[in-house]
Order: C-alpha cells, then sequence, then structure tokens
C-alpha cells in the first residue's frame, strides 16, 4: 500500500489523503476488519551474520540456512515456553500459602 502511494502524484496523493480523513466512522471499521492482518514474513540480519548461518547450515547438511534458523527459533521458543509454565507452577503454590497465612 505504501508503495503505491509513494507511485502517485502529489496532487493525487493529497486527493488519497482528503478521501480518507473524510471516510465516515464506521465504514473505516467495516474496511479494517475485512483487511489482511500484515504481518512481517522477514527479519533483516546483518551481513556477517548472515554470512555464518549459510556456512554453519552447510556445515550441518542444511540446504538453506533460513530452515535452519526457523528450527532453532521453534526449539528456543518450546524450550522458553516450557521454563515459563515451570515457573508459573512453581510461584502458583507460594501465592496459595501466602493467603493462608493471612
Amino acid at each position: 500500500m505504501k508503495k503505491e502511494f509513494a507511485k502517485l502524484s502529489k496532487r493525487e496523493q493529497e486527493t488519497a489523503e482528503l478521501k480518507y480523513h473524510r471516510t465516515k466512522p464506521e465504514v473505516f471499521d467495516k474496511l479494517m476488519t475485512e483487511a489482511k492482518a500484515h504481518r512481517p514474513d522477514a527479519i533483516h540480519l546483518p551481513s556477517p551474520l548472515v554470512e555464518t548461518l549459510k556456512t554453519v547450515a552447510e556445515n550441518e547438511g542444511e540446504p538453506e540456512y533460513k530452515t535452519m534458523v526457523k528450527r532453532w527459533v521453534e526449539e528456543r521458543l518450546r524450550h522458553e515456553t516450557k521454563l515459563v509454565r515451570k515457573s508459573a507452577k512453581q510461584s502458583h503454590p507460594k501465592k496459595t500459602a501466602l493467603r493462608r497465612q493471612a
């Protein structure tokens, strides 16, 4: 959308902005509920890091370093999620014990 807007002439941009600002809230809400959710599909990494990742992927027999990085992130998230759940379970009994004392 941003790129499309940038391609417009200055006058066309002003017209588009004016139309946007004149849109009734209920019409705008309807448009927004029908709009697709945007999620970035790229994480920009420094070139030296990418080169190192490519080397590691090659040594591990991975055809694409991105596949390897995705797997690492998923593994780490599973690990961190387990730690959070474990921590939550451990802190819960303490809260109960404190309530009993009060």
